[in-house]
């Protein structure tokens, strides 16, 4: 990959404000329902372990999931490290995926949250920081690529994606006085 880290970016608008966006990414429990349960099987969080409340700055979480083609499950902690309501969150992951030889990761996943009129514009970008011990199939230079340019952003997108519909859907909620 050209010698940089390898990483994937979305942006896109949301009718939500900018303060329910950043409190929904706060609240890591919210990461089990839009990063887990909505989203596909094969590419899920499965359990998520935090704080009740918003998170700040030094604020940690773990969580576990499953990944495309194996069964293997990942194994993450996750520190907050960037928190300034409502336009930015960001968390650093340690990933670890068990086995014979098991894969170690560093992630970072940052969210920056512009207020426009009428909701907001969120921006989102996925980073790979380090590896050991790759998964064998993404040893290999194509495989590695085509995962980093077609496979990952499709998954990742999703969990965007998701992010966004429940922001909006609580926005309408607050709207229509509906609860």
């Amino acid at each position: 990959m050209s010698g940089q880290q390898p990483g994937v970016a979305f942006s896109e608008e949301c009718r939500a404000p900018a303060e329910l966006v950043y409190d929904l990414l706060a609240d890591a429990r919210t990461h089990l329902d839009w990063g887990g349960r909505r989203q596909a099987w094969y590419f899920r969080l499965r359990t998520l372990k935090a704080p009740e409340g918003p998170m700040t700055v030094g604020s940690s979480f773990t969580s576990s999931g499953s990944m495309p083609a194996t069964a293997r499950r990942f194994e993450d902690r996750s520190r907050v490290v960037a928190a300034e309501r409502p336009t930015l969150f960001e968390f650093v992951t340690e990933s670890t995926v068990p086995g014979r030889r098991p894969m170690r990761a560093t992630y970072r996943h940052r969210y920056e949250v512009e207020p426009l009129a009428g909701g907001c514009r969120v921006s989102y970008r996925f980073s790979q920081e380090h590896l050991v011990n790759g998964l064998p199939r993404l040893t290999l230079p194509l495989v590695r690529d085509m995962s980093w340019k077609i496979g990952i952003p499709m998954m990742m997108r999703r969990g965007f994606r998701n992010l966004l519909r429940e922001a909006q859907r609580r926005a309408d909620v607050i709207d229509t006085g509906d609860s």
